[in-house]
């Protein structure tokens, strides 16, 4: 066997055992994902004073689109708008409300009111001239919005009854869908859409006004948010354990962030208390490293939001002490 073709199995041999390791992870990140929407389901929850929490769970894009389609709601005229931001769809929210049907019959009137006309005499030859006595009277009554009448309900009259009155409200499903997307600063948008279903046709309502008011998020410290950072330190080393010149020293390292404080606790403004192991290039020996406090300058970057610049000291396995600054990427 050639030395070509030994090299050519070795690499399918590669090839092979990476897309086996890629399958792999497939299907186990497959049935997290498929785990997590079984069972991260947050109950819905009243709270008193008419709030409600919403259900909450997990769902796949399929899913979304469907729930979507379900709702009426045209979601890609929201994703165009969202793209158009530079923001995505994260959740859409669906509110229900309905109200009781009434039906009722020989209601007496809620009140009266004088007719302001001088009272006619009544003729003798017709005296029903508009027919009350024979018919009964009904007026359907509507809703009225911006853009749609949605009826309500229809009352009745019987002139020739004791009590009256009589009436029919079906009843009403009130319907509100909150789509929410956010972009790359954490910012969310809500799209609404509201309709009335009245018997089996729904009716979609103009919205007059929308608002949503959401906290800004402030900086704070996390006391325990530990991240693993990559990094290379540049410096001098001020005390050595023997008698030598001041030489430079170069270090890659991989450190271990403790705390942290910022909006994010996923993309902190600043990192607090790093310990990091590296290699000293010039030395060539191993070397311990802490990190007091960096700064995060990515997200003043563009592309860039997890690239920190900060102070180190560090002291190899000979004892020498350093003073370094440096560069983290955080993973």
């Amino acid at each position: 066997m050639t030395f070509t073709t030994k090299i050519l199995l070795f690499l399918f041999g590669i090839l092979v055992l990476c897309a086996g390791t890629f399958v792999i992870y497939k299907q186990i990140e497959i049935s997290t994902r498929q785990t997590a929407i079984e069972t991260s389901i947050i109950a819905q929850k009243e709270l008193g004073d008419n709030i409600m929490r919403s259900m909450s769970q997990y769902a796949t894009k399929q899913d979304m689109d469907k729930y979507a389609k379900d709702q009426n709601l045209n979601l890609d005229a929201i994703k165009k708008d969202l793209d158009s931001m530079n923001a995505s769809l994260i959740a859409i929210n669906n509110v229900v409300v309905v109200s009781r049907g009434q039906t009722g019959t020989g209601k007496g009137s809620t009140g009266t009111t004088t007719n302001p006309d001088p009272v006619k005499p009544v003729d003798p030859n017709n005296p029903d001239p508009n027919g009350y006595l024979a018919n009964r009277q009904e007026f359907e009554l509507k809703e009225q919005f911006e853009n749609v009448d949605v009826p309500f309900g229809k009352v009745g009259f019987s002139a020739w009854k004791d009590k009256p009155w009589d009436y029919n409200i079906p009843a009403r499903t009130y319907n509100l869908t909150n789509t929410i997307g956010t972009d790359e600063n954490q910012r969310h948008y809500v799209y609404n859409k509201f309709s009335v279903k009245v018997g089996d046709k729904n009716y979609d309502l103009k919205i007059s006004s929308s608002q949503t008011l959401e906290e800004y998020p402030e900086a704070k410290f996390s006391f325990w948010n530990p991240r693993i950072y990559l990094g290379v330190d540049g410096g001098v080393k001020i005390g050595t354990s023997s008698v030598g010149p001041i030489r430079g020293e170069a270090v890659p390292s991989v450190n271990l962030g403790i705390m942290s404080y910022g909006r994010y606790k996923n993309q902190p403004d600043i990192s607090v208390l790093q310990v990091g192991a590296g290699y000293g290039i010039d030395a060539q020996k191993v070397n311990l490293s802490v990190t007091p406090i960096m700064y995060n300058v990515g997200k003043h970057i563009p592309l860039m939001n997890n690239l920190y610049v900060g102070p180190s000291v560090h002291v190899n396995t000979s004892g020498d002490v350093s003073i370094m600054a440096g560069v983290r990427v955080g993973l």
